[in-house]
């Protein structure tokens, strides 16, 4: 959490507030040599979250004992402590702000965040990163306010609020369409007309929307195409795609590129890679049978020697 009034600050900009690299400053942790110096961060979030204000007077005061020789006496700035409505909240502590009757379950909240039907407010604040094609911030830590939440809160219908429809009742009049989610299906309806191959991260790219809505989107347009099961014509796709940048780029390509080109989670791309590098095995096999762990780490860039005695081991045994 980052409590109000505080300047949240990541490893970078604790870096260049000491004058060194990012790199420097983890190897070194000189985080843990400031003793009154308090992380932000909830344990197990995978950024570091300082006070700016806190880093800053403690660069000041290392700069001043180093020019009289003696050691830095820390005299920080406290961080507030307690609840304020403007408090800043990562996604994970941003449901238990709700009360306890009014949670769901963590995978659902972080199923809010891009959702179609239930979805999140945009964050307030992002903290790094760097901008996508789309205009949104890729990378970075999303941040809302106590406040934004609990709002948020009160207005959706659903399980505990009772202006929501009750279970089991079913609408009096259709809803009105939303013009601008019709409008973005239609494209998509046409997109997929000219370019059967079309990929999540594209479409992403054209209607200027998050990778995971554009896989929706091209999900449901597929599904009511009718050409191919759904699950069948994505998955040929994404084979041929991975394989055809496989052949390109054998020691180059790695599940996270993987996961960029084709717009799907890490783990997903790293299963179609690991299929694809199986195949080119195979084929290089039958022509060379003899390869070695070393060969075979070489030709797919391993940098673990492990990872290509697995590979090599996985397709002999299927052979």
């Amino acid at each position: 959490m980052i409590p109000n009034g505080i300047t949240p600050a990541d490893d970078q900009i604790a870096a260049d507030i000491f004058g060194v690299s990012v790199g420097y400053w983890r190897d070194k942790k000189h985080w843990t040599k400031i003793p009154s110096l308090k992380l932000l961060n909830r344990k197990g979030s995978r950024r570091r979250l300082y006070s700016k204000e806190q880093l800053l007077a403690a660069r000041v005061e290392e700069e001043r004992a180093e020019a009289v020789n003696e050691k830095p006496k820390y005299d920080l700035p406290p961080v507030p402590a307690g609840e304020h409505p403007c408090d800043l909240l990562d996604l994970e502590e941003s449901l238990y702000a709700l009360p306890e009757e009014r949670r769901v379950a963590l995978t659902s909240w972080k199923a809010y965040r891009w959702g179609t039907k239930t979805r999140l407010p945009d964050p307030d604040f992002v903290l790094g990163g760097k901008k996508g094609p789309d205009g949104e911030s890729v990378g970075g830590e999303e941040f809302w306010r106590r406040q934004t939440i609990l709002d948020w809160d009160v207005n959706r219908s659903g399980r505990g609020n009772p202006t929501g429809r009750p279970v089991g009742v079913k609408e009096s009049q259709p809803r009105p369409v939303n013009q601008k989610a019709q409008e973005r299906r239609d494209r998509t309806r046409q997109l997929i007309e000219e370019r059967p191959g079309l990929t999540a991260a594209e479409l992403a790219e054209d209607l200027g929307v998050h990778p995971v809505h554009a896989e929706r989107l091209l999900s449901a347009a597929r599904r009511e195409s009718g050409t191919l099961p759904l699950t069948t014509q994505l998955a040929q796709e994404r084979r041929h795609k991975t394989r055809e940048l496989l052949d390109a780029d054998l020691s180059g390509l790695t599940a996270p590129k993987l996961a960029e080109e084709l717009g799907v989670h890490r783990v997903h791309a790293e299963g179609l890679l690991n299929t694809a590098r199986q195949d080119k095995l195979r084929e290089l096999l039958a022509k060379r049978p003899q390869m070695t762990v070393e060969e075979v780490k070489s030709t797919f860039g391993f940098s673990v020697t492990a990872h290509a005695r697995t590979l090599l081991d996985k397709v002999r045994e299927t052979k």
